[in-house]
């Protein structure tokens, strides 16, 4: 019962902590072998759009979902008692085995973008949010196991550093493409980074030890989070609207990254390659504040409650449960302190290795690697040298036609790898259309895991308009 009881209230935690808005670049995989839609440029700044010499990009969305559970893993149908229920068990096995919640969500405000026959300049702003989370293996020993077995110097670990993390942060790039030869191009971008809210979890803890007698546990919480923010969040406590707004458009948070690419096509093949976000990411430096136990003495130990007057005229007296609940309650209290140390966050840096066989003019097919390297917090001080931690990839087989210079559709079929654990079936298809070379729509959807949405546990979908002037038949 009160192992139930926890996996309950872990749960609970952990479904509130979704509301939080994390992780890495939202751009969709599948784009990467369009030739029509100039955002693909966004991948790799060595790529030109090909039937343009002036774009302009409305705004648009990317969103990217990732997560090791489903619908069908969180919720399930109780026959019993004719109701949906949260399925904790499956919800904390699945969560503490290392894998991660992760979201991103992407909104291009602008893009320009300039075809000068040797160079190809863009220009592009973004609104990103990113958000992470996970529970450490710790837990699920714990609620399991309890503490028979994990004594003296073999601590449980309940929380770790890798739990939670949040941001929100502006793009504003600047890209130069060069065309070295007939085949061969090459670019360069230059990101300048801006943050408004980031949440990150820098060295929190919570152990939990048993004397080698089982006499006494005592748990011991370390909680040091930096949190920094230029967005108000306030909730009305009558209607539970939760409203959000910038107090501050030029917060000084400012960070640097840069993209990379070459591309090389002949009329038999293409191939390419590109690292993107190689860089510091964000300096955090605007009123940093850190969040950090209420208690001096954070830690507090166990011995027991005495039972032979727990039951008074046949009914509970809680007046020795609630010593216990408040011990508790008044460890779990945090507190907010202003004076936190400057420190820095790092995008994860993407990886695109693609090539293609151009099979008749406007048919082609081929293969394209994307890795990325999550590196979370970077170290004050320490800026490269960071160890990573987390790498995800995918390997997607890819088909592009192109019908009469207007209509371009992409499929593809991709493996997925997380920290070493595979997903092997992930379909995707990309539709774009430039009626009369003038207006662009398109919409892509990617690294569908499950053709029932509400189960997929993987997803991008961007979606978007852009406008083109000066076009031209494609080359």
């Amino acid at each position: 019962m009160k192992k139930s009881i926890l996996r309950l209230a872990a749960c609970a935690l952990m479904l509130a902590a979704l509301a939080l808005p994390r992780t890495a670049d939202a751009q969709s995989g599948i784009m990467y072998g369009s030739t029509r839609n100039p955002l693909m440029n966004s991948a790799n700044p060595a790529f030109f759009p090909s039937h343009s010499r002036v774009y302009l990009a409305l705004p648009g969305i990317n969103l990217k979902l990732s997560s090791p559970l489903a619908y069908s893993s969180i919720f399930r149908f109780d026959s019993t008692e004719n109701k949906t229920i949260v399925n904790a068990n499956s919800v904390l096995d699945t969560l503490t085995s290392g894998e991660q919640i992760r979201l991103a969500t992407g909104i291009h405000a602008v893009g320009f973008g300039l075809d000068l026959g040797k160079f190809f300049l863009t220009f592009s702003t973004q609104a990103k949010v990113d958000f992470n989370f996970g529970l450490p293996k710790g837990l699920q020993t714990f609620l399991n196991e309890g503490n028979y077995g994990h004594t003296g110097s073999d601590v449980i670990e309940l929380l770790d550093g890798n739990l939670i993390g949040a941001r929100v942060y502006g793009e504003g790039a600047v890209g130069l493409g060069l065309r070295l030869n007939d085949n061969l191009t090459v670019g360069a971008r230059v990101k300048l980074l801006i943050g408004y809210l980031d949440l990150s979890n820098a060295s929190s803890s919570l152990t939990l030890a048993t004397a080698p007698d089982y006499s006494s546990m005592t748990a011991n919480l370390d909680l040091n989070m930096n949190y920094t923010s230029a967005i108000d969040i306030t909730t009305d406590s009558v209607t539970n609207i939760t409203t959000a707004h910038v107090r501050n458009y030029m917060p000084k948070n400012y960070g640097v990254n840069f993209d990379l690419g070459a591309r090389y096509e002949t009329d038999l093949f293409e191939v390419s390659a590109s690292i993107v976000d190689l860089g510091p990411g964000i300096h955090w430096a605007d009123d940093i504040k850190r969040i950090v136990s209420a208690r001096e003495d954070n830690s507090f130990t166990f011995t027991g409650v005495d039972v032979s007057n727990l039951m008074q005229g046949g009914t509970l007296d809680s007046t020795y449960t609630q010593v216990l609940i408040d011990s508790l309650k008044a460890l779990a209290e945090y507190k907010i302190v202003d004076g936190g140390e400057a420190y820095w966050t790092a995008m994860p840096t993407k990886v695109n290795l693609g090539g293609m066989f151009h099979i008749t003019k406007g048919v082609s097919a081929g293969l394209l690697f994307h890795g990325e390297f999550d590196r979370g917090l970077v170290k004050v001080g320490d800026v490269f040298k960071t160890k990573n931690v987390g790498f995800y990839s995918r390997t997607s087989a890819l088909a592009r036609v192109n019908i009469q210079d207007w209509v371009e559709v992409v499929a593809s079929a991709s493996v997925l790898t997380n920290n070493g654990k595979w997903n092997w079936f992930n379909p995707g298809i990309g539709l774009t259309l430039t009626p009369m070379r003038t207006l662009q729509v398109y919409a892509f959807l990617d690294y569908i895991s499950n053709i029932y949405l509400v189960d997929a546990k993987k997803l991008n979908i961007s979606a978007g308009l852009n406008l083109f002037f000066g076009s031209s038949s494609a080359r």
